[in-house]
């Protein structure tokens, strides 16, 4: 286009040099030559505008794609950190249940002391109890002494697996094999919640790691199944919206 206005700006110059004589026609292509050249040269601002809007926004759309991606980060730690939130909330509500069941066996043992009866089965019970268990293992993974919880929460599960907090052990177990990169365990792991505890409200969590297990293993087309099953079953979960960001970015 440079090369048009210098082209058009040399007729001018021929077209206006002393002694060059101009009918009335040529006169008028001039003005019309003149009025094309600021055309010209106001389309050539104009691109030139648009490129620098164009590097703007490219620039934008590196930095939305590289914060997109720590917020997905983010999004998956503050999921995690909800879970802890909720274990603790659960722990507020056991440790008074823990002391109720105290108080009950101090009376138990005012009994048996009473009537000349061994005592140590009841300090024992009250070690041994299920809230004890858990949030000692639970205290474990928190200080990512992954090997300790992993034989906590497997005691809990093997000795009340019928008690509401055995599919919270089994997810934890799950988390611990995950944290540790050991995803095919965690895969096994949280499909042995799916199937052991269907009911209960760990279920969309343990799909969600599963899938992403599964991704992490270079399953992607398995993972991608199980977490299109979480939106499917689960669609207005937290964990349906990290699943719909993960599947996303496995299809571009």
């Amino acid at each position: 286009m440079k090369k048009s206005i210098v082209f058009l700006l040399c007729l001018l110059w021929i077209g206006l040099s002393p002694g060059y004589s101009l009918s009335k026609s040529t006169k008028l292509i001039i003005t019309e030559i003149q009025k094309l050249v600021q055309v010209i040269q106001g389309l050539e601002q104009q691109i030139s505008n648009l490129d620098r809007r164009v590097e703007i926004i490219d620039n934008k759309v590196s930095a939305l794609t590289q914060n997109q991606a720590d917020f997905n980060q983010n999004r998956e730690s503050l999921n995690l950190s909800l879970q802890f939130i909720k274990e603790e909330i659960n722990e507020l509500k056991n440790k008074i249940t823990k002391i109720n069941d105290g108080l009950m066996m101090l009376s138990r043992k005012d009994l048996q002391d009473s009537q000349g009866l061994d005592i140590e089965t009841g300090q024992d019970s009250l070690l041994q109890s299920p809230e004890n268990i858990y949030y000692t293992s639970y205290s474990d993974y928190l200080k990512t002494n992954y090997e300790l919880a992993i034989k906590g929460f497997e005691q809990f599960i093997q000795l009340f697996p019928r008690n509401g907090l055995a599919d919270n052990s089994l997810y934890w177990i799950g988390e611990c094999y995950y944290s540790q990169k050991m995803y095919q365990e965690a895969a096994n792991t949280f499909e042995r919640l799916i199937n052991q505890y269907s009911d209960g409200d760990k279920i969309p969590a343990a799909m969600l790691k599963k899938g992403f297990a599964l991704i992490e293993m270079g399953k992607q087309s398995e993972g991608a199944g199980v977490l299109k099953g979480l939106i499917s079953k689960f669609p207005l979960s937290e964990e349906a919206s990290l699943a719909q960001q993960r599947v996303r970015e496995i299809m571009e």
